[in-house]
């Protein structure tokens, strides 16, 4: 039988690893990210929108809740000037000597589905055939050839090895992100655990010091980038020449794209870890404190992005490769899929640049105060208000 006093020794130690507040904020966090993905997808999901398609006019298609199937009387090139500069249609189904085309903009996704359709209508009118031959049925089981041509070109299409280029881009991202995650909470917690911040204070400034633990910790992510990207080409190298016995050849490799990378992806995981460092100065005990799941925030720009890759000229896409806070994701992935002027990645690049100056300042404000307090943390009142605080030394 469990005696009184063991009840409270384990009254005491279960009490001593569980916060309740710090666990319901991760939990009220947790439920936030996700409803934020979840109204992401909502926001740029294309197939509840309406596209109006022109075909030619024998086609019987019948219009569905997403696509109106239009018979325009005009020539095709008028069709195509119409589709060029007012967007008449969102796209014109034309027939080719040996294939369908289907005329676009640009890639969207929603064109996965217009295939879809298009396939449908076309196997139902074979079925609709009598007496079919043997060579007839066998034609009815065979997809129709679909061929996407845009009118855009600066997009350089879905199928391309540029896709390929722009999801690498996202997970050497994540492999970045997650050894600064890793290597600034065990870094920051355990000198602040140690009581070495007085001595260190002596010595440098906290600006200072904060400066130098973002900039070696995201050298040291952008070297795990690099190791992980080197030994991936190492083993397409090996495929292809030993597997596949194929020739070597590189120029499936944008180096234009690459060399826009470098500094989106330098900038990206500073600014990120200088996040990550401010929440870690703030954290007494990472084995009991719920702030840790905030530092994860810095993942979302990487799963935004990824949510709308198959639309690169999309609205979704272009607002991210803007935006400061996620720009080091998508712009890089933007360049890799379509041709964008060099001023777009200039000034997309400048706004990280003041931004990572600013989150740099306001993270060394909370680190100053944040590596100072011992038994108990900060509440998010008092770091938003260091935050804003212009003391930094």
């Amino acid at each position: 039988m469990i005696s009184r006093q063991s009840l409270i020794v384990a009254k005491w130690e279960f009490l001593r690893f569980f916060k309740w507040k710090q666990q319901l904020i991760s939990y009220l966090l947790m439920l936030g990210i996700m409803g934020a993905v979840f109204a992401w997808s909502y926001f740029v999901d294309e197939s509840r929108s309406e596209y109006r398609i022109a075909v030619p006019a024998h086609y019987t298609l019948t219009n569905t809740a997403q696509f109106q199937f239009q018979r325009p009387t005009v020539s095709l090139d008028e069709q195509l000037n119409q589709l060029r500069s007012s967007e008449t249609w969102h796209a014109v189904v034309a027939e080719d000597a040996e294939s369908i085309v289907i005329h676009t903009a640009a890639g969207k996704k929603w064109q996965q589905l217009l295939e879809q359709e298009l396939q449908q209508y076309f196997r139902q009118q074979y079925g609709l055939a009598q007496g079919l031959s043997p060579e007839q049925l066998a034609k009815l089981s065979e997809p129709v050839t679909l061929e996407m041509r845009y009118l855009d070109d600066n997009y350089k299409g879905s199928d391309r090895p540029e896709k390929a280029v722009a999801l690498a881009v996202l997970f050497m991202l994540l492999i970045g992100l997650s050894t600064a995650f890793g290597q600034l909470l065990m870094s920051i917690t355990g000198e602040k655990q140690q009581r070495v911040t007085e001595q260190l204070y002596a010595i440098v400034t906290p600006q200072q010091w904060i400066d130098g633990k973002v900039l070696g910790h995201s050298l040291s992510a952008m070297k795990a980038m690099f190791t992980t990207s080197l030994v991936m080409l190492l083993g397409i190298v090996v495929a292809l020449l030993f597997l596949a016995d194929k020739p070597l050849a590189l120029d499936w490799l944008n180096w234009g794209v690459i060399a826009w990378l470098v500094p989106f992806a330098l900038l990206g995981v500073l600014l990120c870890a200088c996040f990550m460092a401010a929440i870690a100065a703030s954290i007494d005990d990472p084995n009991t404190s719920g702030k840790g799941a905030v530092m994860m925030i810095t993942w979302l720009p990487l799963l935004f992005t990824y949510l709308v890759i198959d639309s690169p000229t999309g609205w979704g896409m272009t607002l991210l490769s803007w935006l400061p806070v996620t720009s080091f994701a998508a712009m890089p992935v933007r360049l890799a899929m379509v041709e964008l002027p060099w001023w777009q990645p200039l000034l997309s690049l400048v706004l990280l640049i003041a931004t990572l100056y600013w989150m740099r300042r306001v993270a060394g404000r909370i680190f100053l105060r944040g590596m100072q307090m011992y038994g108990k943390e900060p509440s998010w009142a008092d770091i938003m208000r260091w935050a804003l605080s212009s003391k930094t030394e």
